[in-house]
C-alpha cells in the first residue's frame, strides 16, 4: 500500500459521542442514596510472577556500535516510510468516578514533511450503575477497579486507532513499553493481526525504567547493579547498544519481547528498545538499519534531557497541543461531579 498523505493533512478526529459527553456531563444529576449499609471489606494481596525467562540472543558481541551517518543516509533516501505514535492523557478524579480525555497522535515522515492525524476521545469510568445508565461514553467498572478499567480502554482505543491509520510497509516508532500496563492483553493482538501481516515494524522506545530483568537473572550482575539501566550505563559508551535479550512470561509464552539498551550520550541515562518477538524474528536482518535510523533521529532532535527520536517528539507535540482544543478540566469543574480532595488541590497525579 502506497502512502497517501491527504488524510493526514490538517485534520483532527473525535471519537463517537465526543461532544455529547461534555453536553451530558453538565446535565448529570448525582444523588446519594438516602440510606446505606456498611459493606464488608476484603484485602487481596497479589504476588509477583517469579521465574520469567530472560536469555541473551545469539549475537556474538556484548556491545555493538550504532552508525548515525548510515541512519541519516537511509532516512534521506526515503527507502522506508517512517511513522511515530504517542498519546497524551488528561484525567479528572471525582467521588463518582474518573473522567478521561485522550489524544491519540500518529505522524508520518514523508518527503521531508510530517503529516499528522489525531483522534480525541473522552469517557467516564465508574462503579455506579446508576451513573453509567445516565451518561453516554460511560464505562461500568464491573470487572476491574476504575483505574485498571480506564487503562484497558485506552489500550483498546490505541489498538483501534493504529489498526485503522497505520500504513502498510512502514517503520512505526511507539513511545513507551510493549509489555507493560493493564492494557497489554488488549493491545498485543494487533502485532500478529495487523503489523506482521502488513509489513509494519513496531519498535517501542522506553526512556525511564526501573526494570532489572537482566541483572536479576545473571549471577555475575545480581546485587551489583540497581537496575538494567544502571548496568547498561556502565557498560556502554555513547553510540553503542547492548546485544539483544529475550523475555518470555513463564505463564503465557505469547507475552514475549526482545530488547536491548542503547546509549545516545555520555553522562545521560540509556534508553531501552523493545520489539515483539515475532517482529524481531521476521525482520532481524534489517534491525541494525532501523536502530541506526533511531539513533540519527535522536541526535536530530537534539534534546539530551528528554531524548526522543524526532518523529516521536513531533507526535508528542501534536498529542499535547490537540488536548487544548477542549477545556476538559474547566468543563468537569462546572459539572455536578464532586472532585476528590487531591484533584481540588492539584495533587492527584503528582
Amino acid at each position: 500500500m502506497q502512502f497517501d498523505p491527504h488524510p493526514f493533512t490538517d485534520e483532527v478526529l473525535v471519537g463517537e459521542g465526543f461532544f455529547e459527553f461534555f453536553k451530558n456531563i453538565g446535565k448529570l444529576k448525582i444523588q446519594l442514596p438516602e440510606e446505606s449499609e456498611p459493606m464488608p471489606l476484603e484485602t487481596v494481596f497479589d504476588r509477583p510472577l517469579e521465574g520469567n525467562y530472560v536469555c541473551a540472543s545469539d549475537e556474538t558481541s556484548p556491545v555493538y556500535n550504532l552508525d548515525p551517518q548510515n541512519g541519516c543516509k537511509i532516512s534521506c533516501e526515503g527507502k522506508y516510510l517512517v511513522s511515530a505514535y504517542d498519546e497524551s492523557i488528561n484525567k479528572y478524579s471525582t467521588l463518582e468516578g474518573k473522567a478521561v480525555y485522550v489524544s491519540h497522535s500518529l505522524v508520518y515522515l514523508f518527503n521531508e514533511r510530517y503529516y499528522p492525524i489525531n483522534q480525541l476521545s473522552t469517557f467516564f469510568v465508574t462503579k455506579s450503575k446508576d451513573i453509567s445508565d445516565q451518561l453516554t461514553n460511560c464505562i461500568l467498572a464491573d470487572r476491574w477497579d476504575v483505574d485498571t478499567t480506564a487503562n484497558v480502554n485506552i489500550a483498546k482505543q490505541k489498538k483501534e486507532f493504529l489498526n485503522k491509520f497505520a500504513c502498510d510497509n512502514c517503520l512505526l516508532l511507539i513511545d513507551g513499553p510493549y509489555i507493560a500496563g493493564d492494557g497489554f492483553a488488549v493491545f498485543k493482538g494487533i502485532v500478529k493481526e495487523r503489523f506482521l501481516e502488513h509489513g509494519i515494524v513496531p519498535i517501542f522506545i522506553v526512556k525511564n525504567s526501573s526494570s532489572s530483568l537482566i541483572v536479576d537473572n545473571n549471577l555475575q550482575l545480581k546485587g551489583k547493579y540497581n537496575s538494567d539501566l544502571h548496568w547498561a550505563n556502565k557498560l556502554l559508551r555513547a553510540g553503542q547498544r547492548t546485544k539483544f535479550f529475550m523475555y518470555t512470561d513463564k505463564n503465557n509464552r505469547d507475552n514475549s519481547k526482545v530488547f536491548c539498551y542503547f546509549k545516545y550520550n555520555t553522562g545521560a541515562s540509556p534508553i531501552r528498545i523493545e520489539i515483539p518477538t515475532q517482529i524481531y524474528e521476521h525482520y532481524k536482518p534489517s534491525l541494525s538499519t532501523y536502530l541506526d535510523m533511531i539513533y540519527y533521529y535522536i541526535l536530530e532532535q537534539g534534546d539530551y534531557r528528554n531524548p526522543q527520536p524526532r518523529p516521536v517528539a513531533v507526535a508528542e507535540m501534536f498529542a499535547r497541543e490537540t488536548l487544548h482544543l477542549v477545556k476538559f478540566t474547566e468543563d468537569l469543574k462546572n459539572s455536578s461531579l464532586t472532585p476528590t480532595m487531591n484533584e481540588e488541590r492539584g495533587m492527584e497525579y503528582e
